[in-house]
């Protein structure tokens, strides 16, 4: 009885031409890489070589300084609206941040005036021109501080204009129209309260018996009781102006907050970026040495390849000779 062949030598016969086509596949891509490669820094080496011929050929004495002249019309198209603001920018270098900060006072307080004194009762106390100035916008401190470079005009800028339209929209609301309707209709009220306070007394230190008189005095201070009574406002009842205050002031203190709190939101973004940049160019870097050893690889392979391709040489000219 035949023996049933085992397929085995085909299957590895089948492997064998399998690895032998990836073999010319890889053999092929590395000859056209080298091709390719090889190419491309001949291209280059030719470009530097015309380009730096070109660029030591080049001779300084060759170039001639062309003469300077200036015609009537040039001297005729002088923009004196330029040099007149030219003129008063030397005159007055703050001249800009100046009417700026002048021109937002005004508005400043025309919003005061519109939507916040109205609801003052008649023995009010009002605020003059210079007072809500000095109060809110403190121009001359201002500008001394942007001399020094301790403020930034143009984001100051942009500060007053968002305090001014976060304010302008806050006395629109309800509640702002609220309490100031509450205070204009509110009545004072009489409160009295004890106030202890610090007086100054004279005594006898040293008393000389034998005398009946003192010899040595002293002072020292003693706390003394009255009673004051004061007109008050129901609590939670302000004043407009201490409305307008308190509104100014959250504004500021919430801004100060919020910018704080961005910019370290900002520097955690920072370092997590900078951390990934770390990150990356390690990660680039073993890339970098896998595809090195990827092509020792294949350097040693081609070299495999070769030699394998040398014997089978060998072997086709010993068979021809034997036959």
């Amino acid at each position: 009885m035949m023996e049933q062949v085992e397929p085995k030598p085909a299957v590895r016969g089948g492997f064998a031409a399998m690895l032998d086509r990836m073999e010319n596949v890889y053999l092929a891509v590395l000859r056209a890489g080298a091709l390719l490669i090889a190419t491309l820094l001949l291209a280059y080496a030719a470009w530097l070589g015309v380009s730096g011929l070109y660029k030591v050929s080049r001779d300084v004495k060759s170039v001639k300084e062309a003469v300077a002249s200036v015609s009537a019309e040039d001297v005729a198209s002088v923009d004196l609206k330029a040099q007149e603001a030219k003129a008063k920018q030397a005159a007055d270098p703050m001249r800009q941040q100046r009417s700026f900060y002048q021109g937002f006072a005004k508005r400043y307080l025309a919003l005061y005036r519109s939507k916040f004194e109205p609801f003052q009762q008649p023995d009010d106390a009002k605020l003059t021109d210079q007072e809500f100035t000095s109060l809110f916008v403190d121009m001359d401190g201002r500008l001394t501080a942007i001399e020094r470079g301790d403020l930034d005009f143009a984001q100051d800028k942009g500060d007053l204009e968002a305090l001014l339209k976060a304010v302008t929209g806050a006395a629109d609301l309800k509640v702002t129209k609220d309490r100031l309707q509450a205070y204009r209709r509110a009545k004072k009220v009489q409160v009295a309260r004890t106030v202890t306070e610090m007086k100054t007394e004279r005594y006898c230190s040293y008393y000389g018996y034998y005398i009946d008189s003192c010899i040595s005095w002293s002072t020292r201070e003693v706390p003394v009781s009255r009673t004051v009574t004061e007109t008050r406002l129901p609590d939670g009842i302000v004043y407009p102006a201490d409305l307008f205050r308190a509104y100014h002031q959250k504004f500021v203190d919430t801004l100060i907050e919020r910018r704080e709190a961005n910019a370290a939101q900002a520097q955690k973004a920072r370092v997590e970026i900078q951390q990934d940049n770390a990150n990356g160019s390690e990660r680039l870097w073993t890339a970098i040495r896998i595809v090195g050893a990827f092509v020792v690889l294949m350097f040693l392979f081609l070299l495999i390849a070769l030699e394998r391709h040398q014997r089978r040489i060998a072997r086709a000219d010993a068979g021809s000779g034997q036959g």
